[in-house]
């Protein structure tokens, strides 16, 4: 269960076994993660031990976010192979790039505003632009626009997850973002249905 709210975040682990090969996380570090309070690796571990192992696994995290800048030295044939189509479904891409825009958005957002964020994004994706046209076509790409939209009504306007819930066990159909609202929520009547 995530700290972060009350669903289940294995629902949208691509590769669910824990024992798999060593990434930034040790096989441990993923069976504590997945575990609930008290459960599985947690427990027979002390408080002082579960602060401990979250201090770990926040600095190694920490430590792999900044590795990224090296390891976007590799060639774009390498980093094209990270996830070759021949191997990989698009569904488990999908939720791979998902994850980690994802990840990279909360560890940020935790410090920053979103306008911030998503003006280091336009940045970033405005050079990613030019220097795809000089490298690839010999010629000055202006920079285009790119922007994010995040048309919201206000709070006070927006039906309840009580009301979506109803909604959707009368029988009718809801767009994917609301079943998403429900399993953050953690109200979602059909969970397996993400």
């Amino acid at each position: 269960m995530s700290s972060n709210g009350t669903r289940d975040t294995d629902s949208r682990i691509v590769d669910h076994n824990p024992e798999r090969e060593r990434g930034i996380l040790t096989a441990h570090d993923r069976a504590f993660l997945l575990a609930g309070e008290d459960e599985g690796v947690r427990e027979d571990m002390s408080d002082t031990a579960v602060r401990q192992k979250r201090h770990k696994i926040r600095n190694r995290f920490r430590n792999a976010l900044v590795d990224i800048q090296y390891l976007l030295e590799l060639e774009d044939e390498d980093l094209s192979r990270l996830f070759p189509s021949d191997e990989w479904d698009v569904v488990d891409r999908r939720i791979i790039h998902g994850a980690v825009l994802a990840s990279v958005y909360h560890m940020i957002r935790a410090e920053a505003d979103r306008e911030e964020i998503f003006n280091t994004l336009e940045a970033v994706v405005a050079n990613d632009v030019i220097r795809e046209y000089a490298e690839k076509h010999g010629v000055y790409a202006p920079e285009g626009e790119v922007g994010v939209e995040i048309g919201v009504p206000p709070v006070e306007e927006c039906p309840t997850l009580e009301e979506v819930r109803d909604v959707l066990e009368a029988g009718e159909e809801i767009p994917e973002s609301a079943h998403m609202a429900l399993d953050y929520g953690g109200i979602h009547p059909n969970p397996e249905h993400l």
